[in-house]
């Protein structure tokens, strides 16, 4: 099974400060979230791999990002909300800053989170780590369990929550991924690989990490978006 894990598209507009925003923060998409969107929709669309399942996180902005994903391939599967594609609660960083955290916690946690992905244990995140991890790996194990070796699933979620689907292929290194960006793991007989990781869509490139993806839409009664 190829995981195509995507980060919702933006929420900020240019000019916009730019802080910490978890599971207690809803904003939707701006304009250009919804660009993003669109763009992977077509993407994926001209990459002609038939989704044997679509899901995304509650917040709206994974939700209208699935939404839009939907309109843009045509005949793909509604999105499935599933609560372990929640993203964190930042606890005291929610709302602030990169540079206000530094200011107000210091930059230890901050950097180690960064660049090595170590949860902070001073700034009160929810759910606990564990629960996070363990969410993570259900939701996998149940894709694996259910979806056949040639599927092909996506799911929108946050970056915060990325970082622990990188962590099931054994790697530890900074996960961070970019609004619009996704992800490509294989999950095969229980165990998973990255075969990319924070790439720009592109249908050239999705098409060759997907191309053992064999269950291929049909082009009947399916017009180009």
């Amino acid at each position: 099974m190829k995981l195509i894990l995507s980060r919702h598209g933006n929420t900020f507009d240019p000019g916009d400060k730019i802080v910490w925003i978890g599971r207690r923060s809803d904003p939707p998409l701006t304009e250009e979230g919804r660009r993003q969107a669109q763009n992977l929709g077509n993407v994926l669309w001209l990459s002609g791999v038939m989704l044997g399942g679509l899901y995304c996180g509650p917040l709206q902005r994974t939700r209208q990002c699935a939404e839009i994903i939907v309109e843009r391939i045509g005949g793909a599967p509604l999105p499935i909300v599933d609560a372990s594609l929640a993203e964190i609660d930042y606890g005291a960083w929610e709302g602030l800053s990169s540079h206000e955290i530094i200011e107000q916690f210091g930059g230890e946690e901050l950097e180690a989170w960064e660049h090595r992905g170590a949860w902070p244990q001073s700034a009160g995140w929810s759910p606990p780590e564990a629960t996070l991890a363990n969410g993570v790996t259900t939701f996998v194990g149940q894709l694996a369990r259910t979806q056949g070796e040639d599927s092909a699933v996506l799911a929108v979620t946050s970056n915060g929550v990325l970082r622990h689907f990188l962590r099931l292929a054994g790697n530890t290194l900074n996960g961070k991924v970019a609004t619009g960006h996704i992800c490509v793991l294989e999950v095969l007989q229980g165990n998973c690989r990255v075969n990319a990781w924070n790439i720009a869509p592109d249908p050239d490139h999705v098409s060759e990490l997907l191309r053992k993806a064999v269950r291929k839409r049909s082009s009947d009664g399916i017009s180009s978006p």
